[in-house]
C-alpha cells in the first residue's frame, strides 16, 4: 500500500509562533520567518514520525494493489470518503459503499474490507484509491516535542558540527511521542 499524506499546511495549527519564540525565548520578530519554517518542518517530521495527521479535517489517500482487506495506518482516519478503481477497461469508477465496510484497530488505524468487488485493470500497480479524512487534535507530547525540534534546529543550523562531542538527551522527542505513533506491522 502507498500512501499520499495531507499536505503540511502550517507548523502554527500544533506550535502558534509566539509559543515558539517564547519557548526558544526570542524576543523580537527579526528571526519570525525562519522559526515559521522551521515550525512547519518539525511538524511535518512529527506527523511523518508518528504517521499521524495533526490537522483535524485533513484527507489522505491510500493506494491498494487489489481488493484486500488493507490497515489504513495513517492519520488516524476519522472517516472514508470514496473508493475508487480502475476497471479492467482502465477507467477510473467509484465503488459502492455497499461493497465495503472498516473496523478501527487497537493501534488507531482503520481496516478497511472489500466484497463482491469487480475486477481491476491487469497493468496498474496501485488500482484502488481509498480517500479519507484524517487528523487528529495534539496532545502536550506533540506541541512539546515539535517545540524540542524548533529549538534543536535553532540553535543547530548547520548539517554537520566539527570539534564538538554531542550526545542525544535519552528522554527526548521521540520518548515523548512513541505513544502517538502508528506502526503497521500487518502489511
Amino acid at each position: 500500500m502507498h500512501v499520499v499524506r495531507p499536505a503540511h499546511t502550517s507548523g502554527i495549527a500544533v506550535v502558534t509562533l509566539a509559543d515558539a519564540k517564547e519557548f526558544l525565548r526570542v524576543d523580537s520578530s527579526d528571526e519570525d520567518t525562519t522559526i515559521t519554517a522551521l515550525l512547519e518542518a518539525a511538524v511535518a517530521w512529527v506527523e511523518d514520525y508518528c504517521n499521524r495527521s495533526f490537522t483535524a479535517g485533513a484527507s489522505a489517500v491510500f493506494y491498494l494493489e487489489r481488493w484486500r482487506p488493507a490497515a489504513l495506518a495513517y492519520g488516524p482516519v476519522t472517516a472514508i470518503t470514496h473508493v475508487r478503481y480502475n476497471d479492467t477497461a482502465g477507467s477510473q469508477q467509484a465503488l459502492d459503499a455497499s461493497k465495503y465496510y472498516t473496523t478501527k484497530a487497537t493501534d488507531g488505524s482503520m481496516l478497511i474490507y472489500f466484497h463482491d468487488t469487480p475486477d481491476l485493470e491487469t497493468y496498474n500497480a496501485h488500482p484502488v484509491l481509498v480517500t479519507a479524512a484524517v487528523g487528529v487534535e495534539e496532545s502536550a507530547n506533540v506541541k512539546h516535542a515539535v517545540k524540542m525540534l524548533v529549538a534543536h534546529w535553532y540553535e543547530n543550523r548547520r548539517a554537520v558540527v566539527t570539534g564538538t562531542i554531542t550526545a542525544t538527551i535519552p528522554i527526548a522527542v521521540e520518548s515523548l511521542l512513541s505513544v502517538e505513533r502508528i506502526i503497521d506491522n500487518r502489511q
